[in-house]
């Protein structure tokens, strides 16, 4: 149980105008509900919680909760730190990309990064209740992996530190600060803590302060295109050529019926439409500006495949 709480702090301390959010309820208004253990865990699969350890032996107690103190829409994420006593352990209130891996007894971060274009600016609202001179924040790290190095390498990283009592919702705003600017990621970590007065130098030290409490509602990430990734397609599709000039073959490895190749521009705007009726149609490029465009395959109602193809003359 130690080793398992150990490593969850040890992951959390060493990677540690507004509308709707472009995350995956990055607004915080939908969450299910867990009726045999009593707390709210947010829906969308990109932000979850440590909630899931209120239901071990030696239960620290449930660290985020759905709260209608929102600053906009109906909820927000409330976030407090909490204590093991027995193992005097501090389990920070963290709601992100952050799941527990039961096998190993470790936790672990981040999630595909599934955009196609580099995010700008980390964006949203908290307040901040903070006791005895603790402080709450907000991490963002976006990294790739180097097949050279067999390490990660980062790409950009913020971490945000909020000092001091602040009760009314206030906008935080940065930059993303990118280390590597020819890159792109491939994985984004993201939390949001009640507890940002920590000394990473110390994983077992004194990490935060019981009570101190923080809520965020509105993240969001700006720049990046309402088009995503495909991560497992169900369908294989082959672009030939590509760079296209005037005409390009698209392949699919099965037909697919009323099979739907939408074509999109790097702003995210649907053009383009093509039928395909059989395993190959021929896609006119030539009245298309040079550039990079996007696509997705789609049987007319569900996603089966996405990508991109480069236009050149």
């Amino acid at each position: 149980m130690k080793k398992l709480i150990t490593s969850i702090i040890t992951v959390l301390l060493v990677q540690t105008g507004f509308g709707q959010s472009t995350l995956p309820n990055g607004d915080f208004e939908e969450w299910t509900y867990n009726s045999t253990h009593g707390f709210w865990e947010p829906d969308g699969g990109f932000f979850k919680t440590l909630n899931i350890l209120d239901t071990i032996p030696t239960p620290p107690g449930v660290t985020v909760y759905r709260t209608d103190s929102a600053y906009s829409g109906t909820y927000a994420a409330r976030l407090i730190t909490r204590k093991i006593d027995l193992l005097d352990v501090l389990i920070p209130g963290v709601i992100g990309t952050i799941k527990i891996n039961w096998l190993t007894l470790n936790a672990t971060l981040g999630l595909p990064y599934i955009w196609a274009t580099k995010a700008s600016r980390f964006q949203g609202y908290y307040m901040a209740f903070p006791l005895n001179g603790d402080s709450t924040g907000a991490v963002l790290l976006l990294s790739k992996w180097n097949n050279t190095s067999n390490k990660r390498d980062t790409i950009a990283y913020n971490k945000l530190t909020f000092q001091g009592v602040v009760n009314t919702y206030t906008k935080f705003d940065e930059e993303i600060d990118y280390w590597n600017t020819t890159t792109m990621p491939d994985t984004i970590t993201l939390l949001l803590l009640s507890c940002g007065g920590y000394n990473a130098a110390n994983m077992m030290g004194s990490v935060g302060q019981v009570g101190s409490q923080a809520y965020f509602d509105a993240v969001t990430l700006t720049d990046i295109s309402g088009f995503e990734y495909m991560l497992m397609p169900e369908v294989d599709v082959r672009l030939a050529p590509n760079p296209a000039t005037d005409r390009m073959v698209v392949t699919l490895s099965k037909l697919v019926k009323n099979g739907q190749f939408v074509i999109f521009n790097p702003q995210g705007k649907r053009i383009r439409t093509l039928i395909l009726n059989e395993k190959r149609g021929f896609l006119n490029v030539s009245d298309l500006a040079n550039g990079l465009y996007y696509y997705k395959l789609t049987d007319g109602s569900r996603p089966l495949n996405s990508g991109s193809f480069i236009v050149t003359k």
